[in-house]
């Protein structure tokens, strides 16, 4: 087994259909990722805003130990 240390998250993340601007049928998707247990709340417009931030906070090492078992 290895002797590295395994780290998890917790995620959520929502996602709705919303209209832009006066044209009611004109829709975009939005979404809402938030981190926990933190609360830690992210609103996006598009994958790529998600990626990036999901990839930022990865990286940041904003991570927990996951427990054993």
């Amino acid at each position: 087994m290895s002797t590295a240390t395994k780290t998890t998250r917790l995620f959520t993340v929502r996602v709705w259909q919303q209209t832009t601007g006066d044209d009611q049928d004109a829709l975009a998707w939005r979404g809402k990722m938030q981190a926990l247990p933190e609360g830690d709340a992210y609103y996006f417009r598009d994958w790529t805003g998600l990626i990036a931030y999901l990839e930022a906070m990865l990286g940041a090492g904003h991570v927990e130990p996951s427990e054993a078992g």
